[in-house]
């Protein structure tokens, strides 16, 4: 029996897709529903001989990615920010960059220690450099994806994040250097 990569498991498959496919996945009030069968026959992923279906919809309905109701599945909450999470990745390595330098400034409360950690945690991880504490920049718009993410991750999320566009900046050598712009 030859054992699937977890890259190569349904579940990461299914997210993807519906990360390519779904217009609407930044707009929190939208369910994101998915036939498993329908979904996985569009995919072509029957064609593969180490394919087991069944297996892979049980592992669906224990995944964290989706939740089970009247033969559909529902992408959940972590789901949608795993998604969420790479296309801001991809944007990072893809995305054609405009000179224009995106920053984010926050100030979040000591009492908030916790959610100042947490965005700076995933300021690091979609590609963002640290200029200050709480001053990080990117050459990409991801404003849409990063409030959509924060919202997410706590719907109560205390503090004050701002969004500003930065046409030049001392370092901007260095900045081009970090980020592969040439």
């Amino acid at each position: 029996m030859v054992k699937k990569n977890k890259k190569d498991s349904l579940s990461i498959k299914i997210l993807q897709y519906l990360g390519d496919a779904s217009k609407n996945l930044l707009d929190l009030s939208i369910d994101i529903m998915f036939d498993p069968e329908k979904l996985v026959r569009g995919m072509s992923l029957y064609r593969d001989a180490s394919f087991y279906y069944p297996q892979e919809i049980s592992n669906l309905k224990k995944s964290n990615y989706f939740k089970k109701k009247d033969k559909k599945f529902y992408l959940t909450e972590r789901g949608r920010m795993k998604i969420i999470k790479n296309i801001l990745k991809e944007k990072n390595k893809d995305a054609a960059w405009d000179g224009i330098w995106r920053g984010i400034i926050f100030d979040i409360p000591e009492a908030n220690r916790r959610e100042r950690n947490f965005l700076r945690r995933e300021l690091k991880f979609i590609g963002c450099v640290e200029l200050q504490k709480s001053v990080w920049i990117i050459p990409f718009d991801i404003e849409g994806e990063l409030l959509c993410l924060l919202k997410l991750w706590k719907k109560d999320f205390r503090g004050d994040i701002r969004f500003i566009r930065i046409s030049s900046i001392t370092g901007e050598k260095e900045l081009k250097q970090i980020f592969n712009l040439g």
